[in-house]
């Protein structure tokens, strides 16, 4: 089976290529493409790659050369930019190749722009399987839009690569990420931006009075914002801002971490939530439905109401006074883990829809 993959970037955090294209890379004949430039990540020698610049002339060209040279069983497409411009790339003379289109859409609709709401909209129409990252994220698409393509619609659980973590964990770490000399040690992990909400956890550790270390992992148009209002917060708070790092230095971090906190307004089925409850985080989710879907045990996870401040203060103060307690219990999520959101289980549900595409058009 030929795949063509469509994303908009290859980065560190990339859930095509870190969930999708490695987990296939020993079964499936892959190629690659993203919109823009590789972003500080190198490519499996098992996977094809092109890139584009950005530009969407140049992508349109390559996209168009790639359907015209290449007979792809499967287009999977993870991106309604990405999937406009390969529509238009095999208009009007290769149309056919519609449907071997898979549309998977990796958030919940609200927190989508209007313009990629629309840009979604058009190809999940035109696509001839659409599948969502989770229950929750089938259930935040519109009902409007549901009665146009709710038949070809499918929920697929998002899943992570618990080996992955196994073999980050396996290594012999020379550095620490984080200093001993701190009572408790927080995690963030998002883009910099509204949606993730890291300013919630900033305004709560202002009032939190023992000795903190919170790390944030990503970049985004809030950075320079959330640094300038993390230099008001006291000195018993060390705050850092890492930046993007690549998936394995994530892991590493969660792995040393004793909480890792969510805030978020919206997710689709967030991989990094995922990844810190099987490296033995306690947690603290916001009680959005894409959380509420990962359901970790009760006694490493603690759901807040984003509106209410004094429950996340309350919420991270338990941590803190009973850290012996969450340092000991580190491994009670995994079982949970590996039963609802192993990465196999997720290759297994896209490999069946691939398959039932893949057999259908070889039929005509």
């Amino acid at each position: 089976m030929k795949l063509l993959r469509l994303t908009p970037a290859l980065k560190p955090t990339s859930a095509p290529y870190n969930q999708f294209s490695l987990g296939f890379r020993e079964t499936i004949d892959q190629t690659i493409f993203s919109f823009q430039p590789l972003q500080d990540i190198e490519i499996d020698k098992k996977i094809k790659s092109i890139h584009g610049s950005g530009s969407v002339l140049s992508s349109y060209l390559i996209l168009k050369n790639l359907a015209r040279k290449t007979n792809f069983d499967i287009i999977h497409i993870h991106n309604g930019l990405t999937g406009i411009l390969f529509v238009l790339a095999i208009f009007p003379f290769n149309l056919t190749l519609l449907s071997k289109c898979v549309f998977t859409l990796h958030n919940s609709w609200h927190v989508l722009k209007k313009r990629n709401q629309l840009l979604n909209f058009l190809v999940m129409m035109l696509s001839a399987s659409v599948c969502t990252c989770g229950r929750s994220s089938f259930e935040s698409i519109p009902k409007i839009i549901k009665l146009f393509i709710g038949k070809k619609m499918i929920p697929v659980v998002n899943g992570f690569d618990n080996l992955r973590v196994d073999n980050v964990k396996r290594k012999k770490r020379t550095m620490k990420f984080f200093c001993d000399e701190f009572a408790l040690k927080i995690l963030y992990v998002g883009a910099l931006n509204n949606i993730k909400n890291q300013i919630a956890l900033l305004k709560a550790a202002k009032h939190i009075n023992k000795k903190v270390e919170i790390i944030f992992l990503g970049d985004g148009n809030k950075m320079q914002m959330l640094t300038d209002y993390a230099k008001s917060i006291p000195s018993n708070i060390e705050i850092s801002f890492k930046g993007v790092v690549s998936r394995d230095i994530a892991i590493e971090h969660m792995l040393e971490a004793d909480l890792f906190i969510s805030l978020s307004r919206g997710e689709g089925l967030p991989i990094a939530v995922l990844e810190a409850m099987y490296a033995g985080c306690f947690l603290i989710l916001s009680g959005i439905p894409p959380h509420l879907e990962v359901s970790p045990p009760k006694e490493r996870c603690i759901f807040v109401e984003l509106s209410d401040q004094k429950q996340i203060i309350k919420s991270i103060n338990y941590v803190i006074n009973c850290l012996n307690k969450v340092r000991g219990e580190r491994d009670i999520s995994k079982e949970h883990s590996l039963t609802n959101f192993s990465v196999n289980k997720m290759l297994e549900e896209y490999k069946e829809v691939y398959n039932s595409l893949y057999n259908v058009t070889n039929k005509i």
